[in-house]
């Protein structure tokens, strides 16, 4: 057989050097953060989600961060974490700080004001890091399973999807570590909690981006949940009038408490409110609803992409709650493949539109 250049490659192994994309729709296209909620910043996650075509980091698995339990980040901590992200030709765009570092202002008990103190101590190892956004909730009652309603639903071809049905919990008596909680006491605690340390995101430039409940009922056996509502949502900014303070527009959660999903995000988006986006499908809202692949829920995705590039959003757009499919890896990374190629998609079927 006579030997081709493309032959004696493929025989031999030696790489072969491909041409970069071609850039799209000249030097107005619209041109967001693509990024991904990672579970952890080891070299392999990081390729496969170079290998996507992301450049920026949004890092969610931050439990281990803090590997010897002192309830708050140093600087080395983050650089530990930052470094892998670097060497990746990434950006690392923002961090999850853990819910466990204010438990006790969550419940409103004495140690708040120690955490207050080490959330403070976080912000700043993070912004001296170089990293400008946190990411962050606030509700007690953070649990992911069936003690607030979830289960396990199947999807189509047999895909497993999450869903929630408020009746299952509805009569269940208070959590005993938690007990009966009023949104006015909830709003205490989180004002109580959130005014010093928005001081420190001030002064050092960090953005702070708040996680809407999910799910978004209005009360969880006894305790209120503040953020369940974009009505609430709208509360946080006026309450915390910092432009330090956002939300992540988790699309999901949002659909789910079922309002007008286009309107919510020109509302949001064109006061630079929006500071990430969690772009995902669901069908149904509360009381009952299921978490599906990005294709198949009550939104229209395209004309929802089209609106964030319309109303001025630029920042970071990741995957959440794919459903697990057949054959999956460790963090879901086929689900996730599957939910960024239509992320990319749209964004390109965005800017041919313009």
């Amino acid at each position: 057989m006579k030997t081709s250049r493309r032959t004696f490659l493929l025989g031999t192994g030696a790489a072969v050097l491909i041409p970069g994309p071609r850039k799209l729709y000249g030097k107005d296209r619209w041109d967001p953060m693509i990024s991904e909620n990672l579970w952890n910043v080891e070299p392999p996650t990081l390729r496969w989600l170079a290998q996507l075509g992301c450049k920026h980091v949004v890092f969610q698995g931050t439990d281990r961060v803090d590997p010897d339990g002192k309830g708050f980040w140093t600087l080395e901590d983050v650089l530990r974490q930052k470094r892998n992200v670097d060497d990746a030709g990434m950006v690392l765009q923002s961090m999850m700080i853990p819910i466990s570092f204010y438990l006790q202002a969550r419940l409103g008990k004495s140690g708040r004001d120690q955490e207050i103190e080490n959330v403070q101590r976080t912000i700043r190892a993070v912004s001296e890091a170089g990293i400008p956004m946190i990411e962050w909730r606030f509700w007690p009652d953070f649990y992911w399973d069936k003690r607030v309603g979830y289960y396990r639903a199947e999807g189509r071809g047999g895909a497993r999807y999450t869903a929630f049905d408020y009746d299952r919990v509805k009569d269940e008596p208070p959590f005993p570590e938690i007990g009966i909680v009023s949104a006015e006491e909830m709003w205490d605690r989180f004002l109580y909690f959130t005014n010093p340390i928005i001081e420190t995101a001030e002064e050092v430039g960090t953005e702070l981006t708040m996680h809407p409940n999910d799910p978004p009922v209005k009360n969880m056996r006894g305790v209120a949940r503040i953020f369940h509502h974009t009505d609430t949502l709208r509360r946080l900014l006026k309450e915390i009038p910092s432009r330090r303070n956002g939300i992540t527009f988790c699309q999901g959660t949002i659909t789910e408490m079922g309002v007008d999903v286009l309107k919510e995000i020109r509302y949001f988006a064109t006061r630079d409110r929006i500071k990430l986006v969690h772009f995902r499908s669901v069908r149904g809202t509360v009381p009952k609803y299921v978490e599906t692949f990005v294709d198949e829920g009550d939104i229209d995705m395209l004309q929802a992409m089209k609106t964030y590039r319309d109303s001025g959003f630029n920042g970071p757009f990741v995957s959440d709650h794919t459903p697990g499919v057949e054959g999956d890896v460790p963090g879901g990374r086929i689900g996730r493949s599957f939910t960024h190629g239509y992320i990319r998609g749209l964004v390109q079927a965005v800017n041919a539109m313009s």
